[in-house]
């Protein structure tokens, strides 16, 4: 991943929960137990010490996409990231190097278009599944290893925060963007983290 430019103070009893609830149902992990720590997760987006978007961006850029981790290494079976959304903010299509996930709004709306990876004869190599409209404790969780979306701030003049947990640590991931035949082809990127909570590493 690229080098942490600072350090993210977060409460750690909030961060402490977050991985205890995830630590408590990895279990393989099958789809249901995906599911089941996703549903007990909501409940942290309404915990009074969850962080806030405006709290975090007061000391940064506003205009900016950020990447924080919270708790993970190169060796453990997840990572948790927040994530700050700039007002208006949108990904490309992604995907997420196989790894499962779970993507919890915080503060704020996201909007979330799924696709999934087709290489069938007579696809453009992705077919959309779904788009959600996830507002704060809204949360959406994948296992296809074909999994592909993209994300928007939904607000034009806030900024928005989510929780990222990924089964391992998310240090690859391709965008999908369409050639002159309208088949979207991968390009590949590395991760970059922009700051580092208290349990990184740990």
């Amino acid at each position: 991943m690229g080098d942490a430019t600072d350090t993210l103070r977060i409460d750690e009893r909030w961060t402490r929960t977050v991985c205890e609830i995830v630590e408590s149902h990895l279990t393989g992990p099958s789809e249901s137990a995906i599911e089941a720590m996703r549903l007990r997760l909501l409940e942290l987006a309404f915990r009074p010490e969850c962080p806030q978007a405006e709290g975090l961006y007061a000391a940064t850029d506003v205009t900016h996409y950020r990447r924080h981790l919270l708790a993970g290494t190169e060796a453990s079976p997840y990572s948790c990231l927040l994530i700050q959304w700039p007002a208006g903010h949108a990904t490309p299509l992604h995907d997420h190097d196989g790894l499962w996930g779970i993507e919890l709004v915080l503060d704020g709306a996201l909007q979330v278009e799924e696709f999934r990876k087709d290489e069938s004869p007579g696809t453009d190599g992705l077919v959309h599944a779904r788009t959600l409209v996830l507002g704060v404790g809204d949360a959406a969780a994948f296992t296809d290893p074909r999994y592909v979306h993209r994300c928007r701030n939904l607000s034009a003049r806030k900024p928005a925060l989510s929780l990222h947990i990924y089964g391992g640590m998310l240090e690859r991931f391709n965008t999908f963007e369409p050639d002159v035949a309208g088949r979207y082809q991968p390009s590949r990127y590395v991760t970059r983290v922009d700051s580092v909570g208290g349990l990184a590493g740990i």
